[in-house]
């Protein structure tokens, strides 16, 4: 019976070493340098105390974008009840992004941005419609799918919200040296995205990393 107990508890102890060993090879390992980096100096946030703020940074023409689409809305399922993510374009001045900038945020201000996203991303990269990645003309044509008309659409792409939202979005991506997209920054401290040596399926893990960091902290103030 003695030896029954003592074979009992070393298959269990032995188990308990493979589960950690499995645990530990399931947690990702992230490193800062590597996999993301600190926002130097840190930028103030537009949440209220106690939220994160978690800002994707993109263009509907880029390839990576769309292949990160299906794991942040995967993500933006379960995140963190005190999490405030916000979708900004692309739109530093001069760049190949602004033209689709300025669609999204005339879709938004005409109601359609969450009905319009998913077939944009799928429009050019799925059905190569490749004019839809920085053409007015055939985002026009996109928006009269959806029941805008050629008059409703110029006088938003061409209204003074629109223009300032661009120029917002602009001067933000400045201020955070925005070099490519999809760059994620997660409450104004630290930036991740396709640029940091992980695949799409480990970008929104590498995040949801940076925000329980941040989450850690926020329990010790």
């Amino acid at each position: 019976m003695r030896h029954s107990k003592i074979l009992t508890a070393l298959l269990v102890a032995a188990w308990m070493l493979c589960f950690s060993a499995a645990a530990a090879a399931d947690t990702p390992s992230f490193k800062e340098g590597v996999n993301y980096v600190p926002v130097s100096p840190a930028q103030p946030t537009s949440v209220e105390p106690g939220q994160i703020e978690v800002i994707e940074f993109f263009w509907y023409g880029c390839p990576h974008c769309f292949a990160l689409e299906p794991y942040l809305e995967s993500w933006l399922k379960h995140k963190p009840a005190n999490v405030v993510f916000k979708r900004v374009p692309g739109a530093l001045p001069g760049s190949e992004w602004l033209t689709d900038a300025q669609a999204y945020y005339t879709a938004q201000a005409l109601g359609l941005e969450p009905r319009i996203t998913k077939p944009l991303f799928d429009a050019i990269h799925l059905q190569r419609q490749v004019d839809l990645a920085g053409n007015k003309d055939a985002l026009q044509k996109f928006f009269a799918k959806y029941g805008v008309s050629e008059k409703d659409f110029d006088a938003t792409w061409n209204s003074f919200s629109v223009e300032l939202k661009l120029k917002q979005a602009g001067d933000i991506e400045q201020r955070y040296g925005l070099e490519g997209v999809p760059t994620i920054i997660v409450d104004g401290k630290w930036k991740t995205g396709a640029g940091y040596q992980m695949a799409p399926s480990e970008i929104m893990k590498c995040v949801q990393y940076l925000v329980e960091k941040d989450q850690a902290a926020l329990g010790k103030r």
